[in-house]
């Protein structure tokens, strides 16, 4: 019988070999490269965080489409204020899409308490799709695939289930939210951080949780030595349609198990 072990390890050796392969191969990339683009959201404030920069970059050379999967009522953990918080998040996503010039954003506004239960997937999946099918999209932006959040993991199960469902295979770009992904397209957003950070003041109400304007200019200035003179990049994974599809069809992001999450903001156990 092969030892578990020998799986953990190879799995942590080939993450770190797909990084390193995106990094000795990236592409700088710069808007317009593509004419209509779907951006899913599992979380309003997600899309400012993982790509606000390259949204206002897309802004008046492409379609962009924002569609909202959740309401976001966990956002400050206040059971007794989750109806209030549900409706100020998505007044705060119809400004983010107002000031992008996208037009009303999509929102699905799915309980975020019942978002990933198997049950309510043929449902969900019927909203990307009708999306999809709308747009036809040459580009869609998802929460990269291997994010530490398991609602953001889950977004690419309902994504790819679409994609079979509509026969569409449009370029998919993983963004980062709580993880770093292998950057494989690198947009210089240096002119646009500014712009980027007031975006996400338009999220009150998650600023009183979190600093995110911190979060965004240190994951710019992380990224910003992958571009010749660049003092702030977003970085995606690109991937085929096809090849999408397959890694997708390989990993389970569907099953309970599969969506458990730790406390993201706490400091690891294990620091000396």
């Amino acid at each position: 019988m092969p030892d578990p072990r020998t799986e953990v390890t190879l799995a942590l050796s080939l993450w770190q070999q797909l990084y390193l392969r995106h990094i000795a191969h990236r592409r700088i990339v710069a808007p317009p490269f593509a004419e209509r683009v779907v951006v899913l959201i599992p979380h309003p404030d997600d899309e400012v965080l993982g790509l606000g920069g390259t949204l206002l970059r897309l802004a008046g050379s492409a379609r962009v489409e924002l569609v909202y999967l959740t309401d976001g009522r966990i956002g400050k953990g206040d059971a007794a204020d989750e109806d209030r918080m549900a409706a100020v998040r998505a007044g705060e996503a119809r400004d983010v899409a107002a000031r992008l010039g996208c037009g009303a954003p999509v929102l699905v506004g799915w309980n975020e308490h019942t978002f990933a239960a198997p049950e309510h997937a043929p449902a969900l999946i019927d909203r990307v799709a009708e999306v999809l099918q709308r747009v036809q999209p040459d580009l869609v932006f998802t929460p990269f695939l291997w994010e530490a959040h398991g609602d953001h993991r889950y977004v690419n199960h309902l994504l790819a289930q679409a994609l079979r469902a509509t026969g569409q295979r449009p370029t998919v770009c993983g963004y980062e939210v709580w993880s770093m992904a292998p950057p494989g397209w690198v947009v210089d957003i240096s002119a646009q951080l500014e712009q980027k950070i007031e975006l996400m003041r338009c999220y009150r109400s998650q600023l009183e949780i979190l600093d995110y304007l911190e979060v965004a200019r240190l994951r710019a200035a992380l990224h910003a030595p992958l571009a010749p003179g660049a003092s702030g990049c977003e970085v995606f994974w690109p991937v085929r349609g096809d090849a999408y599809l397959e890694i997708v069809g390989a990993a389970d992001l569907a099953s309970p198990a599969a969506q458990r999450t730790i406390a993201l903001l706490t400091a690891p156990e294990t620091l000396p």
